[in-house]
């Protein structure tokens, strides 16, 4: 089955993120003159602004690298559901799919079968080669 796999970025703690803080804040306190004094004393430093960021970007990849993979588990759900014929049907048509191998872009393949969109003889797209981003395979290209 056709999968891409999530890519992994660590944070990065960049001279660019740093100088948009930076002027974040000094815009926040240019906002409120009067109160500039206040503002500044209550906005975090650089660095402890960029290890809260580094924790929220962290959960925020494992949430979403979770939540892929509760598409993925519910996709899988879906095929072994189905009758033998169907599940070897679909799965090669899958394969050939010329959308992104994506646990999204499968389940709405899976549920345009089930709610009558197509059948097993009349798959909605042509049944070339592809790789992994639904892009055609010539026959000198390796898949990849």
């Amino acid at each position: 089955m056709r999968f891409i796999r999530y890519p992994r970025h660590p944070f990065t703690d960049t001279s660019r993120k740093r100088a948009a803080l930076r002027r974040k804040q000094r815009l926040e306190r240019e906002a409120l003159p009067l109160f500039a004094e206040q503002i500044a004393a209550a906005q975090p430093g650089e660095d402890e602004v960029m290890q809260a960021r580094a924790v929220q970007w962290a959960e925020s990849q494992a949430r979403t690298r979770s939540w892929r993979a509760a598409r993925w588990r519910e996709a899988r759900r879906r095929l072994a559901a189905l009758t033998a014929n169907e599940r070897a049907v679909l799965l090669a048509a899958w394969n050939r799919a010329p959308y992104p191998a994506d646990p999204t872009y499968l389940l709405d393949f899976l549920h345009g079968y089930s709610v009558g969109r197509f059948t097993l003889d009349t798959i909605p797209f042509d049944q070339v080669p592809r790789n992994k981003h639904g892009h055609r395979l010539h026959e000198h290209q390796e898949r990849t």
